[in-house]
């Protein structure tokens, strides 16, 4: 099976830009995040688009939904995430979803601003 989600959360949190600002990220889901400002990775699906006659899984349309929180400010929370789509966008990314702006429902939640991503993955190919 293909999976390219660990390479691209790792590539995500990893750069150097990102690594200035970020102070925690995950993929797994919190209520309320330990630190800000923090990004979130989910994986939407990796289904299959392409397989050989042998039924092997010869390609993927991985799709991901990153969220960025931020409990000071919406607009450092929409820089980094015009800046995770820079990233994704390097990796081969399209933004299919966003950038854009999750309304709060009080004044004590954090800011989030979110934005989902996709692209076909062939084996073998560079991200």
């Amino acid at each position: 099976m293909l999976d390219i989600s660990s390479l691209v959360y790792s590539r995500l949190i990893n750069d150097e830009q990102m690594k200035k600002y970020l102070k925690g990220s995950g993929t797994t889901k919190n209520d309320t995040p330990p630190s800000f400002p923090y990004l979130y990775m989910k994986t939407l699906g990796e289904p299959t688009t392409s397989s050989s006659l042998q039924n092997k899984q010869c390609a993927i349309q991985a799709t991901f939904e990153i969220t960025i929180y931020d409990s000071t400010s919406s607009t450092k929370a929409k820089q980094l995430i015009f800046l995770a789509a820079d990233l994704m966008q390097k990796m081969g990314f399209t933004m299919n979803y966003g950038p854009t702006e999750i309304e709060r429902s009080s004044t004590t939640e954090a800011y989030r601003w979110i934005a989902r991503f996709r692209r076909t993955y062939c084996e073998g190919d560079v991200i």
